[in-house]
């Protein structure tokens, strides 16, 4: 009975088989014949295509562009060079803090499905480097509106030297729109990249830029004729948003951490502002946004200081943007509170001119300094001063000259051509071997032995270190002295350095002040050496 009911189970089984087999070869024929139809409708389609190739060309040139912003300046610097021939949008909403904001699902569907994407900087926009696919799978033009600038350092006092184990690294300031003078650079460069990718528009791109490019090179006189009058340059900001806006109209903006326009300020806080305010001679703070009642009476009260709005142009609130504010309106208000400051005499303002005492700057004792080994210094390096001559080093010249007006711009570059000038174009350092190529073409090579540090005091007070080693073939046509210098005082990995050679003897050496070669890394370019000597 049991071998009986098996018996039947198998052939169920059987059975079960020959009807799925049966199944998939009607499926088989119904997919077959499928992409028979398919493959007709797309010979006609294509016919269809081809007979209107040329009407569809124009077409797509008379098409309303899609063009998606990031934050509010990038959606009006856009709009006002797009104009009517496209629908330009602002994607993260009015009110919302585009520091905190992520793009959601919904965002990323929208960002696909536009054929222009328009942001200020990954140091803004962190999150734009994720959906870099999105972009390529969209084939959406990403335009970067800082895209060939240099940024300042995005540190709240400008300056970031943590120079600890393997080195250091900047977090880059994204505020560039709040200067009018580089907004006019970034609404080009917006322009420029439209022209490229839509060359039939070139002209009205151009109109549309011309008639905006007016209106913020008058914004632009304004703060310059304004700012350039100031009897006190130095103001306080609790939002470090401002460097741009200093640096370019000759100001200086100290940021004051710890302060919120909607918490009130605990009692610890404000004894240390009120000690800040008074050592200073500060009478005005400056807010992102209009600041409670309350806070503002106890600042006021408590502190001695009187509260005025800064503006950071991040995101306009609905209501500002249906009174008609835009950027220039807001810059204008921007420019008449900085006035509350620059228009008032501070005789202590010389106690804010003081140089950070860093080992990086040259601050340091004697018994800091360690010894080194060239392993410090391994790797492929090439001179800066090709780049000095091609000018791609001129913006870090015109840093340097609104930095410290001493110099200007032009009597920098020829200060750094004789610091920089070297024959030589590139040094390989592996173990304690050192290859010089030079710009003729030229290789030597020689291997080399520690042979001590010497601590130099300079006439501005403060001090360097130089490594010191010798070849050890002294008769091997490679320099017999090399001395290293890069504003390290321990064993660390060099990021850049100066380097002194010759051959006559290592205390000749040490007397050279006036030039001294400079070497990065070989693999970065000269943008990027550009952007590392504006964070020092």
């Amino acid at each position: 009975m049991l071998n009986l009911f098996l018996l039947l189970k198998r052939n169920d089984y059987d059975l079960m088989e020959l009807i799925v087999k049966e199944q998939r070869k009607k499926m088989r024929r119904s997919v077959t014949k499928m992409r028979r139809l398919i493959g007709l409708l797309s010979g006609v389609l294509l016919v269809g295509l081809l007979a209107s190739c040329g009407s569809n060309q124009e077409a797509g040139k008379n098409e309303e562009l899609q063009v998606l912003t990031t934050f509010y300046p990038m959606y009006e610097f856009t709009k006002e060079i797009v104009g009517e021939e496209g629908n330009v949008e602002l994607l993260i909403p009015a009110g919302t803090d585009s520091h905190d904001y992520e793009p959601s699902a919904k965002d990323m569907t929208k960002i696909q499905n536009a054929d222009i994407f328009v942001y200020n900087d990954e140091n803004m926009e962190t999150w734009v480097p994720a959906i870099q696919e999105t972009l390529r799978e969209g084939k959406v033009l990403s335009i970067k509106v800082t895209e060939g600038m240099l940024l300042l350092s995005g540190s709240e006092d400008g300056h970031d030297h943590t120079h600890e184990g393997e080195g250091h690294t900047h977090e880059l300031d994204p505020h560039v729109w709040l200067a009018p003078s580089l907004a006019v650079k970034q609404v080009q460069t917006i322009r420029n990249q439209l022209i490229k990718q839509y060359p039939e528009k070139e002209e009205v791109f151009t109109s549309n830029a011309e008639n905006y490019l007016t209106k913020l090179q008058n914004l632009h006189q304004k703060y310059q004729d304004t700012l350039g009058q100031a009897k006190q340059k130095s103001f306080v900001t609790q939002h470090a948003a401002f460097n741009y806006l200093a640096l370019e109209y000759g100001l200086k903006q100290l940021a004051v951490t710890g302060l919120s326009s909607s918490e009130e300020p605990s009692a610890s806080r404000i004894a240390e502002l009120k000690e800040f305010v008074t050592e200073h001679g500060i009478s005005t703070i400056y807010f992102e946004e209009n600041t409670k009642g309350s806070i503002a009476k106890t600042l006021a009260n408590e502190a001695g200081v009187s509260l005025e709005v800064l503006n950071p142009l991040e995101g306009l609130t609905k209501e500002q943007m249906a009174q008609g504010e835009n950027y220039l309106s807001i810059m204008e208000k921007n420019l008449r509170a900085l006035q509350k400051t620059t228009e008032t005499e501070n005789p202590l303002e010389d106690r804010w001119e003081q140089e950070e005492k860093t080992v990086y700057n040259g601050y340091f004792e004697d018994s800091a300094v360690k010894d080194r080994t060239l392993l410090d210094w391994n790797g492929a390096w090439q001179t800066v001063d090709t780049y000095l001559e091609n000018g791609t080093l001129d913006p870090v010249f015109e840093y340097k000259a609104k930095v410290n007006p001493e110099k200007t711009a032009k009597e920098y570059k020829e200060y750094y051509k004789v610091g920089y000038h070297t024959d030589v174009a590139k040094i390989t350092i592996k173990g304690n071997e050192l290859t010089f190529t030079f710009k003729n073409g030229e290789v030597k090579k020689a291997e080399y032995r520690y042979s001590g540090k010497k601590v130099l005091d300079y006439q501005t007070g403060n001090r360097g270190v130089r490594y010191l080693f010798e070849a050890k073939e002294p008769q091997n046509s490679a320099y017999r002295y090399v001395q290293f210098s890069d504003h390290s005082i321990e064993p660390s990995d060099s990021e850049h350095f100066h380097i002194y050679l010759g051959n006559e003897s290592q205390e000749k050496l040490l007397e050279e002040m006036e030039n001294w070669p400079t070497f990065y890394p070989a693999q970065m370019n000269g943008q990027e050496i550009a952007q590392e000597m504006m964070l020092h």
